[in-house]
């Protein structure tokens, strides 16, 4: 039977590269959405009060509340996931993602939710919003997205744990697929509580009991720890696999000291735990040791791993790909996020909780990430876009990004430190002005990069522009269905596509 083409053989395909590029797409157009909807938020809030300049009282909170949960929900996650869906099957030499059908229906499941929670923010149904049925439409709706993002998980982890090419034992699977291992166990973790949330949300809404209270504004905070310290970090952890693999193929060698960049990667890893904290809904945990523990201990794997990027650029002749220059500015942002987060741990002496000084620390998260999805969509334009992408652009879109983080993100934590929360950036307008000036700036490099994706037609894209160690280099581009030509030969060592300079490279990592 011939292979369908077209819209029908896009719409019906459970190719995972297929698949990664269509939550990819999907992603980045609510992307835009949800920046859209932040900097609204900001220019209304720039005289320290919602609802008053361009958006009504009703309309405010509704489209805070899209901002906050969509960053993270509608954009970042799915398109990690769908970054994770193209490349990890290639790095680990498999010839299709586990369990492909459902990696297909994860993608249209979570298409179906996201559409939904859009609609029903649109109809006055967000969190606390004026329409019952439409909130209704809201919990049910941003469950079913979960749902998708859970079973696209499943797909990746059992990937990478179970699906590797003969040889390829886990301390060999490339610092990518390594880290989105932990990204997804990490997420399969925290989301289910989230849907629990919501399911008791709903209930809890359709029968009027008040198991939690959230009959009103107060159902936005209970979901809002999505975004916030240390669960924030969750959606930051393949940071730091984009700028070890980018950085080792830049630098032309082989990652130093393995065990210590996967120990990096997975001690990060655990600080992302944080959703069983639920401070939300238990304030008081925020104040335990475990918690504040996490806070201070964030930005020490962050420095391991850019020691180990400096180690492996150290004594070559490294090329300033934007891999590479998207992967270090990434790490840098992620780092000075931990460090913004570090300081909550010290309540009593700075009293930041519930101010500003949070909101800083999230931004700053969340760039980081975006930052580091930048770097990795040109790092491996080729396999997933099946073209090269505009280097100079790929270079530029991240110094913008970071930019716009920091002028984003210093005047938040000013008003958190000045101020006693929300309202007390009134007084402090002038820094209201400039957080939004940084939110633009992100926007604009969001599209600079969106662009600069789009790259040059070609006929004949290189399989291995780069000169990469890995087993997504050993493939065509773009990959054809089953990844590749052949049999994938025996792996003997962590960098296959490098001969071997000693026995230590065949008989160990």
């Amino acid at each position: 039977m011939a292979t369908p083409r077209g819209l029908a053989g896009v719409l019906g395909s459970s190719d995972h590269k297929v698949v990664g590029r269509l939550y990819v797409g999907a992603a980045l157009l609510l992307g835009l959405i949800s920046g859209v909807a932040g900097i609204l938020g900001g220019i209304d809030r720039i005289d320290g009060t919602f609802g008053n300049t361009i958006l009504d009282g009703d309309t405010a909170p509704q489209v805070i509340s899209f901002h906050a949960t969509s960053a993270t929900l509608l954009f970042l996650l799915p398109a990690l996931l769908g970054l994770a869906m193209v490349v990890v099957p290639l790095q680990v030499g498999a010839r299709a993602i586990a369990f492909p059908r459902a990696a297909a229906a994860s993608f249209w499941t979570f298409l179906f939710g996201a559409g939904l929670t859009v609609t029903a923010y649109a109809i006055d149904g967000g969190p606390g919003g004026g329409r019952a049925d439409a909130v209704d439409l809201w919990a049910a709706s941003t469950g079913l997205t979960i749902v998708g993002l859970l079973l696209g998980s499943i797909c990746v982890a059992t990937t990478v744990l179970a699906v590797r090419a003969e040889g390829m034992s886990l301390e060999r699977v490339p610092m990518l697929a390594w880290s989105l291992l932990c990204s997804t166990v990490i997420w399969l973790l925290t989301l289910p509580v989230m849907l629990a949330l919501l399911i008791i949300l709903y209930v809890d809404h359709r029968n009027g009991q008040q198991f939690l209270g959230g009959l009103g504004p107060d159902m936005a905070e209970q979901v809002a720890w999505l975004g916030r310290q240390p669960q924030v970090y969750a959606a930051a952890i393949p940071v730091l696999g984009v700028v070890l693999d980018a950085a080792a193929t830049a630098g032309r060698t082989r990652l130093p000291n393995r065990g210590a960049a996967m120990g990096a990667i997975g001690a990060f890893a655990v600080l992302g735990i944080g959703a069983f904290a639920l401070t939300a809904i238990s304030p008081e945990v925020a104040q335990q040791p475990v918690t504040k523990g996490m806070a201070l201990l964030a930005p020490l794997p962050v420095l391991a791993v850019l020691g180990l990027v400096g180690l492996s650029l150290r004594g070559g002749r490294p090329r300033p790909t934007s891999g590479l220059v998207g992967g270090v500015l990434a790490t840098l942002v992620l780092l000075l996020a931990t460090l913004v987060g570090a300081a909550t741990a010290f309540e009593g002496a700075l009293e930041l909780a519930g101010t500003q000084w949070v909101t800083a620390q999230s931004h700053l998260t969340l760039v980081a990430a975006t930052i580091a999805l930048v770097a990795g969509l040109y790092h491996w334009s080729t396999k997933v876009l099946g073209r090269v992408a505009t280097e100079a652009a790929g270079r530029t879109a991240p110094l913008v990004l970071a930019l716009g983080a920091l002028v984003l993100a210093v005047p938040e934590a000013l008003s958190g430190l000045l101020g006693e929360g929300d309202e007390a950036v009134t007084g402090i307008e002038a820094m209201n002005a400039v957080a939004v000036a940084g939110a633009g700036l992100v926007l604009l490099g969001g599209l600079l990069a969106v662009a600069g994706l789009a790259g040059r037609p070609g006929r004949d894209e290189p399989a291995d522009p780069w000169g990469g160690h890995t087993l997504e280099w050993a493939t065509a581009s773009p990959p054809p269905f089953a990844n590749f030509d052949g049999p994938v030969p025996a792996v003997t060592s962590a960098e296959p596509l490098l001969a071997p300079t000693t026995p230590d490279d065949e008989d160990g990592a």
